[in-house]
């Protein structure tokens, strides 16, 4: 690897001088700054690929210079290493926490000297890459494909971004209608604003989505709030309650609510999108969904086909995930060839793109080499054996709704387990809104610090 350019920010002069002559020989461009007014100079004029920085100086101090290069954004292309011959542990997390790479105590040595400043090149040269393939990479609203299929599902959401009337969008699990949602807001005039999601399950707590919750501080406003000038996305709308339908029924046709315990309509502002499996033309038959509610969402529906009606378009989906888990996981490429290809083409993919991006997730994270189409049947295998597995131990000897509850308070704790109990982390991961994961968890008795 090329050496870059060095800045050594140091007020003693032998240590400058020792550095300078040090880094010279390996063939970087040195710069050397004996204080924190010269240091901003030279990188503001030169931009150093690497910055050696003293924590103590005399004029300022280099956790203050930090955080100027922080505001700067000179982060964004430099590596920044503190020194300090008395800091403690506290200062040195303090460096790493900011944004610094690394941080060395004097005496300096040689061989850690050397070796920090070629890892921190290495790391400053994978960096810039992730920034040039995003940037290359943009952010992918529209549904990937070239099928006929993927075109007009393409086509239909671009037309109707431009309205504001509500949408149904119907397809199987894994299709990724949730994304057709996001598709439509972000192309909407809508886009500046929130895209609000709620399970249609979570729908009924309209003292929540209205009047907020108790907190130590008083009652934080509703969570309806968020969506307003923008986007409210109910996800399996086929939960919903009669109560969830009737109050979604004022959002649709009144634009508006009652607040619980007040006879007076708050006007609101959203656009509404409705997320379903499907049946619900059953249910309206069977009196358990409104008709009037059907009938308005039925104007403009939208199917979200599922991928074995259009394997033709697996290729540019393995690209897509490719390039989704290069980018933001730091995953190594993998090569599929025209077997692999092929065996993916045949499969029935019960799991539609969900399975798909999971399958190749585990590839690049198991494998190494080219994928083989031996390869793909062994893991198509081995995840059907899991889910055989996982059906078998299914308990029916309750109903619906509590083993509903048993699988979310299962899922929920194994994912605050992995998380550490990071809730934000886990409402990423999950798809579930924060302020309606801590009431999940406060009704499933979990606690995020000690999940079960």
């Amino acid at each position: 690897m090329k050496p870059g350019k060095l800045l050594i920010v140091d007020d003693e002069k032998d240590i400058r001088n020792l550095m300078e002559e040090i880094f010279s020989e390996e063939g970087y461009d040195v710069m050397v700054a004996a204080n924190g007014q010269q240091a901003q100079t030279i990188w503001r004029d030169m931009a150093p690929d690497l910055i050696f920085l003293d924590i103590w100086m005399p004029d300022i101090d280099g956790i203050s210079l930090l955080k100027e290069m922080i505001e700067e954004n000179v982060l964004q292309h430099s590596c920044v290493i503190m020194m300090s011959g008395h800091g403690t542990i506290e200062t040195a997390i303090e460096a790493t926490k900011l944004g610094a790479y690394d941080y060395l105590e004097k005496p300096l040595s040689l061989a850690k000297l050397l070796i920090t400043a070629e890892r921190a090149m290495e790391h400053l040269q994978l960096h810039h890459e992730n920034r040039h393939l995003k940037q290359k990479l943009p952010d992918q609203i529209l549904p990937v494909g070239k099928s006929k299929l993927i075109a007009e599902l393409r086509d239909s959401i671009k037309r109707l971004a431009k309205y504001s009337m509500p949408i149904l969008v119907k397809g199987e699990p894994g299709t990724g209608k949730h994304r057709v949602a996001e598709a439509i807001h972000k192309l909407s005039d809508r886009k500046e604003n929130t895209f609000f999601q709620i399970h249609g399950a979570d729908f009924d707590d309209q003292e929540t989505l209205i009047l907020g919750e108790e907190t130590d501080t008083g009652t934080s406003p509703g969570e309806l709030i968020h969506a307003t000038g923008g986007t409210l996305m109910i996800s399996d709308l086929e939960q919903l309650s009669t109560k969830g339908q009737n109050f979604l029924a004022q959002l649709m046709f009144d634009s508006a609510f009652i607040r619980p315990g007040s006879n007076k309509k708050i006007a609101v502002d959203m656009r509404i999108i409705a997320l379903t499996k499907g049946g619900l033309e059953d249910m309206a038959k069977n009196n358990q969904f409104r008709e009037d509610l059907l009938q308005r969402l039925n104007v403009m529906p939208l199917d979200v086909p599922s991928l074995r009606q259009h394997t033709e378009d697996i290729p540019d989906l393995i690209d897509y995930f490719l390039d989704y888990f290069l980018t933001h996981e730091g995953l190594e490429y993998r090569e599929f060839d025209v077997g692999a290809i092929n065996v993916l083409r045949q499969y029935s993919w019960p799991g539609n793109y969900r399975e798909l991006q999971n399958l190749i997730q585990r590839l690049l994270i198991l494998g190494e080499g080219e994928v083989t189409d031996d390869e793909i049947r062994r893991a198509l295998e081995s995840s059907k054996r899991s889910e055989d597995v996982s059906m078998s131990g299914i308990d029916t000897s309750v109903n619906l709704k509590q083993a509903k509850e048993r699988f979310e308070a299962a899922y929920l704790s194994q994912l605050l387990r992995e998380t550490g109990g990071n809730v934000t982390e886990t409402a990423r991961l999950s798809g579930v809104e924060r302020t309606n994961l801590y009431r999940k968890l406060k009704a499933l008795n979990i606690d995020p610090k000690n999940p079960k």
